[in-house]
């Protein structure tokens, strides 16, 4: 009689497994920059997915590049320019210049700088 429990106990925990993700499948496949952000030491970058992702400034570097960190998209990052000290925190839009420059897993750059103004 203790023969059907095991089989029971089997069929359920194989019920379940069909539910988990296949583990082949990678974080934040698909994932988009949605937001970035300059500041006097870091770039930040919001995905899709909401991931927050980081660029750090080595030291008093005015230019720098490498891969984002803090999150599952390492995607190579070029920095252009600190945040000036009169506006250290500066949302960037895509198109709008070459502050920041991020290249996805196909090898697209884009560029984001601060939005100007129209006259």
């Amino acid at each position: 009689m203790s023969r059907p429990a095991p089989l029971v106990a089997l069929l359920l925990l194989a019920g379940c497994a069909g539910a988990l993700p296949p583990a082949s499948a990678p974080v934040g496949r698909g994932a988009v920059p949605a937001q970035v952000i300059l500041y006097r030491d870091t770039a930040t970058v919001r995905f899709s997915d909401g991931a927050l992702c980081t660029a750090v400034r080595p030291g008093r570097a005015l230019r720098w590049s490498g891969t984002l960190g803090g999150c599952p998209h390492a995607w190579p990052y070029e920095v252009a320019r600190p945040a000036p000290r009169a506006a250290p925190r500066q949302p960037l839009t895509p198109g709008s210049g070459g502050d920041v420059v991020l290249t996805s897993p196909d090898g697209t750059r884009t560029g984001y700088g601060t939005a100007t103004p129209e006259a």
